[in-house]
């Protein structure tokens, strides 16, 4: 089955890592790179600096829940092409900015068509195009953010030294505007597979499955209502939130245990390779049981690694947490597109999960103040992780609970 999909629409599977991959000018790992630079530049401490970055997250989650839409409403194709300019845009706007609210409007720009849209957009396609393999499908799209982050760091870091920040910001919008013709090859033929998509909604029949007929196909202001989205969001928002907060005070973190700061970073490399591996395996698990029967637990491994973390001072702590952050890390894009599509359909798919994503960066944004407020309130590291730890087993189980009766009678397609 996943060898015929990717012979007829390996286009499609391309054209979704390409998305992940190059949505890393708006994600924060890439755009940290930056962040000495930019603080030097404009006289900023790191506390200014994150405020202006948090500001311009904030903004673009706010905006995420209307543009999210759009997604859903225009051709891919149009959308796609629309939004890499857009970051393209951000690129050439960070490159020239003279000011803080310029350089505000420039994460802005970064964040909304970055880490929203363009990752919105690869994960729609996926799932809504690969009825039969959706958790497969998520996880080749998500192989993008696996090459990205093994790649463009060094090639960043390297253009920096020897072009200097803002030179490097308009090389990256150089990448980005050579994506578009590339973007209009691979979706060249798009509009029979979505003419396609467009006659199972109007008959109401699923693809492959002997035409079993589709799920009820529900609108955002119909999630909204269903008191299921309250009881399971939780279980999703904590790998965002405690994910964030915990790596946006690593060097608290590091100093706190009492590890070597050059030993901590190349043990990142421990942590991609925990992702990529559970990105690869989760995949077929998820159209083998269902992604409703994962959402609740794919947080798990976080909470087990900050259970672990709060336990003691031993550096072989250190591989083990980035370990267990990995697979939480590498299972949730195969787990969190796919539930949405399986549970509400995907005629408004894209809306649906924009509503989630926004919730998701909203998290994200604020988790690090949170935490640095509980430090200077006098918690412990080792407190706030067990903690941590507690909150997640806990929203996993109230998750497991909430969906329950959406569990049974799943049959893989």
């Amino acid at each position: 089955m996943l060898r015929a999909a990717i012979a007829a629409d390996w286009r499609l599977l391309v054209f979704g890592m390409l998305m992940t991959f190059w949505s890393s000018p708006g994600q924060t790992y890439l755009v940290s790179l930056f962040g000495g630079e930019i603080r030097a530049a404009f006289d900023l401490s790191h506390g200014q600096f994150g405020s202006l970055y948090s500001a311009g997250t904030l903004l673009s989650a706010g905006v995420l829940l209307w543009s999210g839409r759009l997604v859903d409403r225009l051709p891919l194709r149009r959308i796609s092409i629309t939004v890499v300019c857009v970051l393209a845009l951000g690129c050439a706007w960070m490159a020239a900015s003279t000011g803080v609210v310029m350089l505000t409007l420039g994460i802005f720009l970064l964040r909304q068509s970055g880490q929203g849209l363009m990752t919105l957009i690869s994960a729609t396609a996926m799932v809504r195009y690969f009825e039969e393999i959706r958790g497969r499908a998520s996880a080749i799209g998500h192989l993008g953010f696996a090459c990205a982050e093994a790649v463009l760091p060094t090639l960043v870091i390297a253009a920096i030294a020897l072009y200097g920040w803002r030179r490097s910001w308009l090389l990256l919008a150089l990448a980005l505007v050579a994506m578009v013709p590339l973007i209009a090859l691979l979706l060249k033929d798009h509009g029979r597979r979505h003419a396609a998509y467009l006659a199972r909604m109007e008959t109401g029949t699923r693809s492959g499955a002997n035409g079993a007929p589709m799920k009820r196909q529900w609108s955002r202001g119909e999630v909204l209502r269903d008191p299921r989205f309250y009881l399971y969001m939780p279980a999703q928002l904590c790998p965002s939130i405690f994910f964030t907060g915990f790596f946006f005070h690593q060097i608290h973190l590091v100093e706190t245990k009492g590890w070597e700061l050059a030993h901590w970073g190349p043990m990142f490399a421990i942590y991609a390779a925990a992702a990529l591996l559970s990105t690869i395996v989760s995949g077929p698990l998820v159209d083998r049981l269902g992604p409703v029967r994962h959402l609740p637990w794919f947080s798990l491994p976080l909470g087990l690694g900050l259970f672990l973390l709060s336990t003691g001072d031993s550096t072989l702590l250190a591989p083990v947490f980035l370990v267990l952050t990995g697979f939480t890390s590498g299972w949730s894009p195969t787990v969190v597109a796919p539930f949405w599509a399986e549970l509400y359909g995907t005629r408004h798919l894209a809306a649906i999960k924009s509503l989630g994503t926004a919730l998701m960066v909203l998290g994200s944004a604020l988790s690090p103040f949170a935490l640095g407020w509980l430090f200077d309130a006098g918690w412990s590291l080792d407190s706030v992780a067990l903690a941590s730890s507690i909150i997640i087993l806990a929203c996993a189980l109230l998750a497991h609970f909430a969906l329950a009766d959406s569990r049974k009678g799943w049959q893989p397609a």
